[in-house]
């Protein structure tokens, strides 16, 4: 098995999820890692392709067992816990970063963003350097417009408003109309 077929599985396997073809994205991410098990990626977009929570707490917890400050997989099992669904975790997952902007009322959108200006920005995942342009990350693999890489990331009162509902759904591509790429770190 190549690098190029498992790199073209997860592509596929990613893009399928985000499309909502859940099951081709789970045989492909799991073509994937039966392969290649210390695939962070693959252990990552499969957190969101299963539907049971103790398998979406499985698949986060391989990804922190291979790169323990992955963010998204922190967050998505604090969501886990907060919800209830998560059995007991072997570590102690931080708290999803607050702001004062967290409190301040509803949500007053951006005027429209110029696709035209390309902004170089640092890929939230693996801190690769991007355009805001590009639809993945040419590193990892990440979605690029993603609230991950939003200067709006931590602010979640625009979430709710495009169906946003979980940080899982903030790692995928969204079409969020006020998605503003966050300037390098």
């Amino acid at each position: 098995m190549s690098d190029i077929d498992l790199a073209r599985w997860l592509y596929e396997g990613a893009l399928a999820l985000s499309e909502g073809r859940r099951e081709e994205a789970r045989r492909l991410l799991m073509q994937v890692i039966e392969h290649d098990e210390r695939n962070e990626q693959a252990w990552l977009w499969l957190s969101g392709a299963v539907d049971d929570p103790a398998d979406q707490q499985i698949a986060l917890e391989n990804v922190l067992a291979i790169n323990p400050h992955n963010a998204a997989a922190q967050a998505g099992l604090a969501w886990l816990r907060d919800q209830g669904y998560c059995a007991s975790v072997s570590e102690p997952i931080p708290a999803a970063p607050t702001t004062s902007r967290d409190r301040l009322g509803p949500w007053i959108p951006p005027p429209p963003y110029d696709e035209n200006d390309v902004v170089e920005i640092t890929c939230w995942q693996c801190q690769a350097t991007l355009y805001s342009v590009a639809p993945f990350c040419w590193q990892c693999n990440t979605p690029v417009h993603s609230c991950n890489n939003c200067v709006f990331r931590d602010d979640p009162r625009c979430k709710p408003l495009q169906g946003l509902t979980n940080p899982l759904a903030w790692a995928s591509v969204n079409e969020c109309p006020w998605w503003r790429p966050a300037p390098q770190r």
